[in-house]
């Protein structure tokens, strides 16, 4: 009983004791500064309510310097927003209450700051009170959180907008005069991502300069795989529009190749000043193999492709790459324990077969190996250990290892195009047909050397020839 009476005489205490401290906890959270800050925007608040108007617009401009001080980071509510965050309701009404005026505007100003963090979900009242808020007022003045959180509410007034058939030109202007402030701090992806919601991204080029180009350039091209048409030809659109005005004519040529578009292709390439440039857009083209006709031989020559052996020989020696390689480098059989397939002592067909393709790839375009150079004064040894259709692939390979050269390799491709044998002859066929790939002469001897035989007899050559075509 004792100990009974104890515990009610103690638990009460104990209680008292608690309340008091948490008390004294909350007390203690606010320090001098924050309690004065605390005081004076409740006596701002007081001043917003009272009937004489004079006292108004002195507080709202002290509200207004409260808040931007604090909202240059959002890692928590700044605390000017906190304290007047139970005063947000009673401050709408307040609002709605005044009679239209400058006040009023700035009024409307601080509340959308409000709203980022006491608005209601789905209402975009930071959006609301910003359309009612004073036009001359910089946008970016309240941070850079209240300019995204504007944006994001943007984004998702467009979309309702455009469900309900609303006209949405108020949401696309104040989206232009957010962009500007996206790129000024760095934030282009902000900038892109809010102009291809609100479908206005050909917009974005009259606010890039040279400092931001790049960046901007790199994130729309970078964004162009993930897009649904229209939207990835308006990116590549806009994106190759900023390269020409900034005079950077080689990457508007690439995304020009990339639209499709010749007449894009041609002014690009045309209108570009720069000589030493336009040789450089000469082998882009090249490389994609768009011809396009000028009265300069030297650029004629880089789109035909007329020189490319010559150079890529040349590279070759540069890295002293020339000596020809054999299928053991590639295989490495030397390097295993047990038997292999390609063991040098099997002289099977499919091995030689592969060997063939293996030699072909790896000495492509040197003009020179050891296989097929292994031959007799009137025939290849190597094309006769093959057999039917694999005489046709070591044939042709003979295209790939003189790749680009046209001169030398129709000259040692030449006289198998006379063999008996039907399928060492539509090989020739082929070889010339893959010695030509990308190299485009007046002459054109591709074609000339193969429509002779679309009219034959044999069934091999006649494909062979239209494939070498």
């Amino acid at each position: 009983m004792v100990n009974e009476k104890k515990e009610e005489t103690v638990t009460p205490k104990v209680e008292d004791k608690k309340n008091k401290n948490d008390k004294k906890e909350q007390e203690e959270e606010l320090s001098e500064e924050d309690q004065q800050l605390k005081a004076e925007l409740e006596l701002m608040v007081e001043r917003l309510q009272d009937e004489n108007k004079d006292l108004h617009r002195p507080a709202l401009e002290h509200l207004r310097t409260a808040i931007r001080t604090s909202t240059s980071s959002m890692t928590s509510v700044p605390k000017p927003l906190k304290f007047l965050g139970k005063f947000y309701p009673s401050l709408k009404q307040l609002h709605a209450s005044w009679s239209e005026s400058a006040d009023k505007k700035l009024f409307a100003d601080i509340l959308s700051v409000l709203s980022m963090s006491y608005g209601e979900e789905g209402q975009q009242e930071t959006l609301k009170y910003r359309f009612v808020g004073s036009t001359d007022e910089d946008i970016g003045s309240w941070g850079h959180e209240y300019v995204r959180h504007l944006s994001s509410e943007i984004m998702q007034e467009y979309q309702a907008r455009l469900e309900s058939d609303q006209s949405t030109k108020e949401l696309i202007d104040l989206a232009l005069e957010i962009v500007p402030f996206f790129l000024k701090h760095n934030a282009e992806a902000d900038a892109v991502d809010l102009l291809l919601e609100v479908e206005s991204i050909d917009q974005l080029v009259q606010f890039v300069d040279k400092n931001t180009y790049e960046r901007v350039c790199l994130y729309m091209v970078s964004c162009v795989n993930l897009l649904a048409p229209p939207d990835d030809l308006e990116f590549l659109k806009t994106a190759r529009a900023i390269y020409r005005q900034q005079e950077k004519y080689a990457q508007a040529l690439n995304l020009a190749i990339r639209i499709g578009s010749m007449d894009l292709i041609k002014e690009d390439f045309e209108q570009c000043p720069d000589p030493l440039m336009k040789k450089q857009m000469a082998f882009q083209l090249a490389r994609q193999q768009i011809h396009i006709e000028t009265e300069d031989s030297d650029l004629n020559a880089c789109i035909n492709n007329t020189n490319l052996s010559k150079y890529f020989l040349a590279l070759a020696r540069e890295l002293d790459v020339m000596e020809p390689k054999i299928p053991e480098d590639i295989y490495k059989s030397h390097l295993e324990n047990h038997r292999t397939a390609f063991s040098s002592n099997i002289d099977s067909a499919r091995n030689n077969l592969s060997s063939t393709f293996v030699n072909a790839f790896v000495n492509a375009a040197f003009c020179k190996d050891k296989l097929m150079e292994a031959e007799d004064e009137n025939d290849s040894a190597w094309i006769y250990k093959n057999k039917e259709h694999a005489m046709t692939s070591a044939t042709a390979s003979l295209g790939l290892i003189s790749l680009w050269d046209v001169e030398a390799g129709l000259s040692t491709i030449d006289r198998y195009t006379y063999s008996t044998d039907d399928n060492i002859k539509a090989g020739a066929l082929l070889a010339i047909g893959i010695l030509n790939t990308g190299v485009r002469e007046e002459s054109d001897p591709a074609l000339a050397l193969l429509s002779e035989h679309l009219e034959s007899g044999s069934v091999a050559i006649k494909q062979a020839a239209v494939f070498g075509k």
